[in-house]
Formats: C-alpha cells, structure tokens, sequence
C-alpha cells in the first residue's frame, strides 16, 4: 500500500480544480491506497459550509468530503497559516481536520510515497 497525499490549493469557485480532485482522491481510496488530504492556500474555502445557491453554477461538491470516512479517509489535513491569513477558525470548517503549521506539513510531505497537486 503506498502513501499518497493529495495536496488541495484551488479556490472551489474559480475552476474545477477541486472537484477533479475530489474525484481523484475517492479514486484512489477505492482501489486501497492509503491517501492523505492536505487544504492549503485558497482551497481551505472548500472546506466551509456550502448552501445552494440558484445563481451560482458550480455544484456544492464540497458536501462530498463527508464521504471520506466511508473510504477510510482519516488522514486530512489544513494548514494552519492559510486558515490564519483567511480569518477562518477551524471550529467553522465542515468536516473534522487536524490544523498543522509549517513544520508538521514538511514531516507529513516526507512520509509520502507520491504527492499529487490538485
């Protein structure tokens, strides 16, 4: 079983950046690989609460990393510094993560089989 984290830095609302690696990480789960989620910079917005929106045309995917538990997905992770810089408290995020700063990203990235950009 490899290691693989998925390191997300995409915005949810300016491409589909997120989305397509949403669909990579549920992927690589599914055929047993053992994968981490790393949100940092922009991407820690897809971790918010999501509503429908009517005039908004990207579908609330965000909703969907409330499947990682079903594929053994424990291992997700923030950084700390994007959280701090974007005013976001990690209790207002909508799935549990652990925070981690600097350093803590730079042990997990070394642990890593494959890091994958999304």
């Amino acid at each position: 079983m490899r290691n693989i984290l998925v390191l997300q830095r995409h915005s949810p609302f300016n491409s589909s950046n997120g989305r397509e690696a949403l669909d990579l990480i549920l992927a690589l789960a599914a055929v047993e690989h053992n994968v981490s989620v790393l949100f940092s910079g922009d991407a820690v917005y897809q971790l918010l609460p999501t509503a429908d929106q009517a005039d908004f045309k990207l579908k609330a995917y965000p909703r969907s990393f409330k499947l990682f538990g079903l594929y053994d997905i424990d291992q997700v992770y923030v950084c700390h510094q994007a959280l701090t810089e974007r005013g976001i408290d990690a209790n207002a995020l909508s799935i549990g993560v652990t925070v981690l700063d600097k350093d803590a990203i730079g042990q997990l990235l070394h642990k890593q089989h494959q890091v994958i950009t999304g």
